[in-house]
């Protein structure tokens, strides 16, 4: 069954604002912020062919900050809690670097600040704008996938491959929507390592689609429903796309 037309309105609210970064070894996010801090790291290796930390607000603050020394750090964070707890160790051992955020909070380092119900993802959209600064095919590949024109027939597409009754197995490319996913979808989003599985979409990606499909096999070996859904599309603006689909199915739930 074809979505309301009104469904696809949060592809007009994204927005990517430009964001400037500097030259970073470590990037560091907290909760809900995955998906930004994900695609930052992954396009910044794949891209510029250079190694990049990514770390969690706690092992940064615990386990790297106190020994390392990390010419400049990118946090994505916007939990209060974590904030206060990462301005402690930033004042304390003088980090340098940048806060990107989806609301207002101070913090003493450069802060740019963003808002809106699609932050996150806009943000993602963001980081990979910025990236594409690294000249290659790829770059020139992404860039025409920030086009947003085609989005909704693609979106729709893949949309009504998804059986809406069944709850979500994720490959380990699409990791980074998981946390968008639960707070969207209200079922079970589980990620390909863990076990207990129950009737599922089985979402993955062209580069992952072995381990999406062995996912698949085993759950059909256990008598679950299984769907497979081929997200095909660049693997750094996967997960971003997924996240919009999941917004797309909260507006079609509310309305059904």
């Amino acid at each position: 069954m074809p979505l309301p037309e009104d469904s696809f309105g949060v592809i007009g609210l994204l927005r990517p604002p430009k964001i400037s970064l500097p030259a970073f070894s470590t990037i560091v996010y907290g909760y809900g912020m995955e998906l930004p801090a994900f695609t930052l790291a992954r396009g910044y290796v794949a891209l510029s062919g250079e190694p990049v930390k990514l770390l969690g607000v706690y092992d940064f603050t615990f386990l790297d900050s106190p020994y390392t020394e990390n010419s400049e750090v990118v946090f994505f964070v916007n939990d209060e809690a974590e904030l206060k707890d990462l301005e402690n160790v930033v004042k304390t051992l003088g980090i340098r670097g940048t806060l990107l955020t989806c609301g207002g909070k101070k913090f003493p380092l450069r802060t740019q600040v963003f808002e809106g119900d699609l932050c996150e993802i806009n943000l993602a959209l963001s980081t990979l704008s910025w990236l594409t600064k690294f000249s290659s095919p790829r770059s020139k590949h992404i860039s025409e996938e920030l086009d947003t024109s085609d989005l909704k027939d693609w979106i729709s597409s893949k949309l009504q491959d998804v059986d809406p009754s069944l709850d979500l197995v994720i490959s380990p490319v699409l990791l980074p929507s998981i946390t968008l996913l639960k707070q969207n979808l209200g079922k079970k989003v589980k990620p390909f390592y863990e076990k207990d599985f129950s009737d599922s979409n089985v979402l993955y990606t062209g580069v992952d689609s072995l381990i999406g499909k062995r996912v698949a096999y085993e759950l059909r070996n256990q008598g679950k429903r299984v769907k497979e859904v081929l997200l095909d599309t660049d693997p750094l603006t996967a997960p971003i796309y997924l996240s919009i689909m999941s917004y797309i199915f909260k507006i079609r739930t509310k309305g059904s």
